[in-house]
């Protein structure tokens, strides 16, 4: 055999390990094409979350716009509405006596016990305690046109209520859809 020649069996072994280094490569080279592809989806994902919670966001923030829009809508009608109310009170009331001193003072102590029975709040603040107005009730009798406005009062803080809780729903359903 010449020393520059190789056997066939060398030749053999040599294209043997050859083809396995080249084998290990492109199973490697395959692995770092797997990774890319694994890393390129979930950075489309992660693009996808941050799209998807950007335009939650966003609908929250109108919804939240609109629901203030409209609470303010709201209470401007009905401010509307109480000034003609008040206004007709002082047209139409007579100052007539309506209520004694010693009934309102009856009247204001049984709303005071009104919150007495009503369950502890959750959250961690200190609900102050009911007291009934300091009203001696000497004799001081109100009137029809304090009944009234009384009863305006209310309705004012009924319809503030009202329109907090429809802002609310609004907002809740555009972001929750409830």
């Amino acid at each position: 055999m010449a020393p520059h020649m190789i056997s066939t069996s060398a030749w053999a072994a040599l294209s043997f390990a050859l083809a396995g280094v080249c084998f290990l490569a492109g199973y490697r080279l395959g692995d770092d094409n797997r990774a890319d592809k694994c890393e390129r989806l979930i950075q489309a994902q992660e693009r996808q979350r941050a799209s998807e919670t950007a335009a939650a966001l966003a609908r929250a923030q109108e919804a939240a716009i609109k629901a203030a829009q409209s609470m303010a809508a709201q209470r401007a009608a009905a401010s509307q509405r109480l000034k003609e109310a008040r206004r007709e009170i002082d047209r139409l009331a007579a100052g007539r006596e309506c209520l004694s001193g010693a009934l309102r003072v009856r009247i204001s102590d049984a709303a005071a016990g009104v919150t007495d029975n009503l369950p502890e709040d959750p959250g961690p603040s200190a609900r102050a305690a009911a007291e009934p107005a300091a009203d001696p009730g000497d004799g001081i009798a109100s009137t029809d046109a304090d009944v009234a406005a009384w009863a305006l009062d209310v309705a004012s803080a009924y319809e503030e209520c009202r329109a907090r809780i429809d802002a609310i729903r609004q907002w809740d359903q555009v972001t929750h859809g409830r």
